[in-house]
């Protein structure tokens, strides 16, 4: 009786571990580290394509300038937001300006690649 509650006892610990050390796993992908770098319910441009390099997580509110450090930076963005978002390739929502869903990954290019300057809540201003 005594072996198996013993027996019993580190099979649960070895689960357990096993359990914990799955995401670890996961989140070698760097897909899925892009997961915990956006965090729900933000805009995120990131400076790599693919949702990869830095990352500027941004609350869902309008910002007509994202300053000079993220300034004609981002290469790709992800709104994890509830609502449309519309990036703008100059301040004060002027220039050219791209609508990306709730929930979706967008690529940068061409014009929008390293362009972004504002981003604007609630889709793009006329």
């Amino acid at each position: 009786m005594k072996l198996a509650v013993k027996t019993a006892v580190v099979g649960a610990v070895l689960a357990s571990t096993a359990v914990l050390a799955a995401p670890g796993a996961a989140s070698a992908d760097p897909k899925d580290g892009a997961v915990t770098r956006c965090s729900e319910g933000k805009i995120c441009l990131f400076d790599g394509h693919d949702n990869t390099g830095d990352v500027l997580q941004l609350d869902p509110v309008d910002i007509p300038n994202i300053g000079w450090a993220w300034n004609d930076r981002a290469s790709s963005v992800w709104n994890r937001s509830g609502g449309q978002a519309c990036i703008h390739t100059d301040d004060d929502f002027r220039g050219y300006k791209f609508s990306i869903p709730p929930g979706e990954k967008q690529e940068l290019l061409f014009l929008y690649d390293n362009a972004v300057t504002g981003v604007e809540v609630g889709g793009c201003s006329i």
